[in-house]
């Protein structure tokens, strides 16, 4: 899990936590639904490092609180990456492999 912002276009922002990541989108755990569709941008800090990516995105899918929860991810929502540069693809590829090789 690791802290993420996000951005919004009328300029207001909001923290939250990225709970998986891949180069086509994230998953957000969030309490707040948003809107299917609704543009952001979602910024973080890569591990070991103080560089922030602050990638386009929008919101994909739901998964509100549920009363009898079927799986274990939290509230939240999905979010699809958009018009990622090949150095932002890079990175989250490299974020990726980093986390896989510590879990061998």
């Amino acid at each position: 899990m690791r802290r993420c912002y996000l951005r919004f276009a009328e300029g207001t922002a909001t923290s939250a936590f990225l709970v998986n990541i891949n180069v086509l989108g994230a998953y957000v755990e969030l309490d707040v639904m948003l809107p299917l569709g609704q543009p952001l941008r979602c910024a973080f800090r890569l591990p070991g490092s103080e560089r922030e990516l602050e990638l386009e995105a929008e919101v994909a899918w739901n998964n509100p609180r549920q009363q009898h929860p079927v799986h274990s991810l939290p509230p939240g929502f999905g979010i699809s990456f958009r018009n990622l540069s090949p150095e932002a693809r890079g990175a989250i590829v490299a974020l990726v492999a980093g986390y896989e090789t510590g879990l061998r």
